[in-house]
């Protein structure tokens, strides 16, 4: 380009059109607009199409439809729409909380542009001069409406963007596209004003459309996740727009070729190659998940500091997570770099198999490119990388043939939540991520919260770390660890995200006790024989196979439950509370047991029926369902979500509580030694 670059000018002419042409506004469930004199339905807020017959908006908006569905009117037509992700996913009074966004699948198809979505969503916002779009009514006519405004910042952890007031921002914006000027990609969708004109706004930051849940079944196909289903056809409907040469239009590829090389993160990935790279990752399968995403980006580069953003779930994030760590300014390094992504990505362990033309076609991109770009070197290298990993990965579905596609341990998170010595009531929290590296620390409370309001403060961080864990038919585990005197807490209960059906029925929950005593029997017959030792009763139950022992009841007439009897146990046995007896709701009997050595446990916060054949059947049938202590976790979800869908079949398992403390497994400073202030 000659003379310097005007960026407000370049985005008006380039990329203004090409958004305008991609927003929607969103309205009633009719056939769009009515002509021949009749009144326009009322606005509701505007939206834009991401995906081909997908439309991204703020919750609030989508939620107004009756039944899911909504109207949806653009340049050139009109359709029907039926809300497939909200979230939150109910509508109530007031500001809804974070993120607020909505997916609306159009109910039938329909032709249109749609905007490009910045995969750049490793640092926090802030600096950043962004223009939005929707439709607004003035004087009883809707119409398009535009506006600039610079990114003040971030509100809070969830994603919130706070907006500068230097333009004005009429209702019916929410949920049209907030567009970087700078690069011309869309970061984030409009919210609305902050308290009043004057007051600038609030947007939500893209990286929040991550939080579409990971799905509790195995996947076998890419519908079968809709965050993968909308982001790979965003990418191959841009990467086919700049392959066809059929007529003469303008793209978002060719209008980012025109911007400065200072847009760009890396240099060696200009913006016709990334589109081309997105278009070739988004016809293989999801990665596995994001455990496996991450383990990708750290065997291709050590992390060199995982911040706390929202974690990357796609090929397109996993690329930039890799080109941020990057810190090479040689253009020959930088593309072998994104080159052995791609060929990481094409090669990895997916859900379900790559087609193998999609694989081959991104190895003939990496093959052509170094051919006529990179040295000798370097291209025997990828070879060399590629035909290795190709080799690697058919030896290992060889092994695997026949195993059950679930198999190994659970992903999982720990929650360790401890009552404040000086501040009897109030608790602090440590949030942590299972990794074969070593744990990932997620973050900390440290503001000595009430019990009744940790489910609400910690919605948004227990958010985050499943989403780093889960994956396709693997929710991870939560693990909560708890002194012995918060062992029957509720957790399972409590709802994450508010108004979402309790934990404990979307994923395994079990406790682990946080103060385990040193000594054979808490502290009970000094010098009695100590018996089978934890880690030996962990390992015979997980390998040699598991029985169970109701040591508070014979036949419905109550035991007690004594540290002989505990420690008399089989190793391959572990004790099973039936009747919550004593005014202290079993507490003593779950301290006999925790100070016995017992990792595994199972009791009852309640007793349902004083006659409890039926607990007793039941506690049979869960614990014969599998062979091994690993499948107890996977069994108790299965009771508590029969109890969250009135299955009367469940009923004697309400209030159930697994302890599962892998003794292998020692919590984060339990070897520490405290030292007075």
């Amino acid at each position: 380009m000659n003379g310097a670059h005007d960026p407000d000018a370049y985005f008006s002419r380039r990329f203004a059109p090409l958004v305008k042409a991609a927003t929607v506004r969103i309205h009633a469930a009719r056939d769009g607009y009515p002509h021949g004199g009749q009144p326009e339905p009322p606005l509701w807020g505007s939206g834009f199409f991401v995906a081909p017959n997908w439309v991204l908006t703020c919750a609030h908006v989508a939620l107004e439809g009756e039944g899911g569905e909504v109207g949806v009117s653009f340049e050139g037509g009109s359709a029907r729409g039926r809300v497939e992700w909200a979230e939150p996913a109910v509508r109530t009074a007031g500001l809804l909380p974070a993120p607020d966004l909505a997916l609306i699948r159009l109910l039938q198809p329909t032709a249109h542009p749609c905007c490009w979505l910045s995969p750049r969503t490793v640092r926090a916002h802030g600096g950043e001069r962004v223009a939005y779009f929707g439709y607004t009514e003035i004087a009883g006519t809707v119409g398009a409406f535009d506006g600039r405004c610079t990114v003040r910042g971030e509100f809070g952890g969830d994603g919130l963007l706070r907006l500068g007031n230097e333009d004005e921002m009429p209702e019916g914006l929410s949920g049209g596209p907030l567009v970087d000027v700078e690069r011309g990609e869309v970061i984030g969708v409009l919210k609305g004003r902050r308290g009043g004109a004057r007051d600038g706004g609030l947007g939500i930051a893209l990286a929040q459309l991550r939080r579409i849940g990971v799905p509790g079944t195995a996947i076998g196909r890419e519908e079968d996740d809709p965050y993968h289903r909308v982001l790979h056809a965003h990418d191959r409907y841009h990467a086919d727009r700049h392959a066809d040469v059929s007529e003469a239009r303008d793209t978002w590829t060719e209008a980012q070729s025109g911007l400065p090389a200072s847009a760009a993160t890396v240099a060696a990935l200009t913006p016709k190659r990334r589109v081309v790279l997105h278009g070739l990752l988004a016809q293989l399968p999801p990665p596995a998940g994001t455990p496996a995403l991450v383990a990708l980006v750290d065997e291709l580069l050590p992390r060199r500091g995982e911040g706390l953003s929202t974690a990357p779930r796609g090929w397109r994030e996993g690329l930039e997570v890799y080109l941020d760590r990057l810190e090479l300014r040689d253009a020959h390094s930088e593309l072998e770099a994104v080159l052995r992504y791609a060929v990481y990505a094409a090669t990895a362990e997916h859900p379900y198999p790559a087609a193998a033309e999609a694989a081959d076609a991104v190895w003939g991109w990496v093959r052509d490119l170094a051919k006529t770009e990179l040295p000798p070197l370097a291209r025997h290298r990828l070879g060399a990388e590629w035909h290795a990993r190709v080799r690697a990965r058919a030896v290992g579905r060889g092994r695997r043939t026949g195993e059950h596609a679930a198999a190994g341990p659970l992903p999982s998170v720990l929650l360790e939540i401890t009552e404040r010595a000086w501040e009897q009531g109030r608790f602090d929290w440590y949030l942590t991520a299972s990794r074969p590296s070593g744990d990932l620390p997620l973050g900390e409370g440290r503001h000595g919260t009430a019990l009744a309001d940790l489910p609400a403060e910690l919605a948004g961080p227990l958010g985050e770390a499943f989403r780093r864990s889960d994956e396709p038919g693997r929710p991870a585990i939560l693990e909560v660890a708890l002194r012995q005197a918060l062992l029957d807490l509720d957790v399972d209960t409590w709802r994450i995200p508010p108004g979402s059906r309790p934990i404990g029925e979307l994923r395994p929950v079990v406790v682990r006790c946080a103060d385990r005593p040193p000594g054979p029997a808490c502290g009970e017959g000094d010098g009695a024989d100590p018996g089978i030792g934890p880690q030996e009763r962990w390992t015979r139950l997980h390998e040699d196979g598991m029985e169970h022992s109701c040591v508070d009841c014979d036949e419905g007439r109550p035991e007690e439950v004594t540290a002989d009897l505990l420690r008399e146990l089989g190793p391959r046995s572990f004790p099973v509370l039936c009747r919550v007896p004593g005014g202290d709701g079993g507490a003593t009997a779950i301290r006999r047991i925790v100070g016995s050595g017992h990792p595994v446990a199972l009791w009852r916060r309640e007793r349902m029926d004083p006659v409890c054949g039926e607990y007793h059947r039941g506690i049979l049938r869960t614990v014969k369902s599998g062979t091994t202590a690993h499948r107890l976790p996977l069994a108790v979800r299965e009771l508590r979500a029969g109890i969250g869908a009135a299955e009367p079949e469940s009923y004697w398992s309400r209030g159930i509580t697994l302890l599962y403390d892998d003794p292998g497994r020692p919590l984060p400073g339990a070897d520490d030694v405290l030292e007075t202030p």
